[in-house]
């Protein structure tokens, strides 16, 4: 075991006291989530993150919660770096986030969740259910390895991988940090494109996602996320992505290269 999950689980011991590794579906049923996640011994990172967010409470609390359950495994792919940094006490509200992120408040069996599809978790952000290859998928790439897992205080589903909740919208418009005009019609002609699907931009905020995208000044906007470049559809791929997603752009420079690139989305300060 590594130094730094050695740490953690540890720290893991401080939530609950020690149970055998094994458990008759009856005996877990009388424990609440933290004595469950206890008892398998594979959840300790787990554990001991949700003492550093101050979030045992609930969890040992009357709930009823459904948690998706990381593994020690699925931590340690983030790395004792990134993990580390997480569990500083600075960055307390960010991995209580992340944490919540694992939570959906009411008991979500494994067919309801199917069957809805997605749910909304302590977090805010929902997380989405789907079934790929006859296996129980969460946002699309998280597996569910052990399904139902049922508690005094609600449910577990054990996932092979850390899920990390989209960042935080700030305040403010969403942009991605260019200037853009129709193109005239003696350029679109030169270009071979249609004036109306094109959009040239005439500046490139500095320091913004654009800028960082490597888009340039008088780069002519050819496609937006494989579609006509207009006004509006800018505007909506900016909604669809949301803050921190990606709009996807063909870009066309000095009228000879054309450019794929995936430009962030941020806000306007």
């Amino acid at each position: 075991m590594k130094p730094l999950l050695a740490a953690a689980a540890a720290a893991a011991t401080l939530l609950a006291a020690s149970a055998p590794a094994a458990s008759t579906a009856r005996d877990v049923a009388s424990k609440n989530i933290v004595e469950t996640a206890q008892a398998a011994g594979s959840f300790n990172t787990l554990l001991a993150a949700a003492q550093a967010a101050g979030l045992v409470a609930p969890l040992v609390g009357e709930g009823p919660l459904t948690v998706l359950a990381p593994t020690d495994e699925a931590f340690a792919a983030l790395g004792d770096a990134q993990i580390a940094e997480l569990l500083r006490p600075e960055n307390k509200d960010t991995l209580a986030r992340i944490l919540k992120y694992h939570v959906i408040a009411g008991a979500v069996g494994s067919t309801d969740a199917l069957k809805a599809g997605e749910a909304a978790t302590l977090a805010g952000p929902e997380v989405s259910f789907g079934l790929e290859g006859g296996r129980l998928r969460i946002n699309g790439d998280a597996n569910v390895i052990a399904n139902d897992v049922m508690a005094s205080n609600g449910v577990i589903h054990v996932i092979d991988k850390v899920l990390i909740p989209a960042p935080e919208r700030p305040p403010g418009r969403l942009v991605i940090g260019f200037i853009s005009e129709p193109c005239s019609a003696q350029l679109a002609s030169y270009l071979g494109v249609d004036a109306d699907s094109a959009r040239l931009i005439t500046e490139v905020v500095g320091g913004s996602e654009a800028e960082k995208a490597g888009l340039r000044a008088f780069d002519v906007i050819a496609a937006v996320n494989g579609g006509a470049a207009t006004e509006e559809s800018i505007t909506i791929a900016k909604e669809e992505a949301g803050f921190g997603g990606v709009v996807k752009l063909a870009v066309m420079r000095r009228g000879t290269k054309t450019l794929f690139i995936e430009a962030m989305v941020g806000v306007e300060h």
